[in-house]
């Protein structure tokens, strides 16, 4: 997996945003194929780099950009905290269904 994974993100440098250079999903996000089963990229660079990810737990981007893998860029919350997050961020449209995230 981490051949797979890496071989496939442009890793800069610390502060900048690593992409995803593979398959995207409709949503923008990086696609990983695991045992034959689709993965977020994002959330595998992050369960490599810090460990699992708690049940019922998003890995929400602090950069906002999906096919990020940039593991500093990454954080665990809640569809709460991320929602939270896309507010302060000014990224929600008034009067319109919340995005679907990436679990």
């Amino acid at each position: 997996c981490l051949i797979n994974l890496w071989g496939n993100v442009s890793v800069g440098g610390p502060n900048t945003c690593w992409y995803w250079q593979a398959s995207l999903g409709t949503r923008g996000y990086g696609q990983i194929n695991i045992n034959r089963r689709p993965m977020a990229a994002h959330r595998l660079a992050f369960i490599l780099t810090h460990g699992s990810i708690p049940k019922d737990m998003l890995v929400c981007h602090r950069c906002d950009h999906p096919p990020c893998c940039n593991p500093s860029h990454l954080f665990i919350g809640t569809q709460k905290d991320n929602l939270a997050d896309m507010s302060r961020k000014g990224r929600h449209r008034a009067n319109s269904p919340p995005e679907s995230v990436i679990r």
